[in-house]
């Protein structure tokens, strides 16, 4: 496995904005096709590209976020529709109250699914710049820590050591998966509060 990782940090150094490039529009790819593949990539996407990683993943995310939303403010709003009125009927009264602020929430403490929060939005008529900017805050202190584990892994990695439960001991990978477990906490009293 090292040797691997090893040659592929050196490509995508040689080829630094190829590289880059490439992880950006494969992160657009997964999120606008709701692929289960975002903390994947996200630690991969660190662990090569360093902190740089964070903006590109911010970015990325956030336009892969925007293509669900364009389109299931279009063409698919009806096929979104026939789907999702059980859940549209629960919040619609809620979120019109304040949509920047409940987005915001979901985004930031994620209790309901990524690609639910990519649709929900523009199905309840949320503004286009709204519904970025929200997404765009949202998503940064979660992304920031999937992304400092990331860096904790390619510190062990580069290193020359094989990942095993020792990895624990480094303050660059237990501090930032600390805080995804508070993260996770707090979305899981919040979803049974609200279910």
């Amino acid at each position: 496995m090292l040797s691997h990782y090893a040659e592929f940090k050196r490509l995508a150094g040689d080829q630094f904005w190829w590289a880059l490039s490439l992880f950006f529009l494969s992160y657009v790819a997964s999120v606008s096709l709701s692929l289960p593949i975002a903390s994947f990539l996200t630690l991969t996407g660190s662990a090569v590209f360093g902190w740089v990683a964070l903006p590109t993943i911010v970015l990325a995310a956030t336009t892969g976020a925007f293509l669900v939303f364009i389109l299931a403010s279009t063409v698919a709003r009806e096929f979104f529709f026939s789907r999702a009125d059980v859940v549209l009927d629960r919040v619609r009264s809620v979120f019109a109250k304040s949509p920047i602020r409940w987005l915001l929430t979901m985004r930031l403490i994620p209790f309901f699914p990524f690609w639910l929060v990519n649709i929900l939005p523009a199905l309840l008529s949320m503004k286009s710049r709204d519904y970025l900017f929200a997404t765009l805050i949202g998503i940064l202190p979660g992304t920031a820590i999937y992304v400092a584990v990331g860096r904790g892994l390619d510190t062990i990695l580069t290193a020359g050591d094989e990942p095993d439960w020792n990895l624990l001991q480094s303050p660059e990978v237990w501090l930032p998966l600390v805080l995804l477990g508070s993260l996770t906490a707090i979305s899981a009293v919040l979803k049974s509060r609200y279910q």
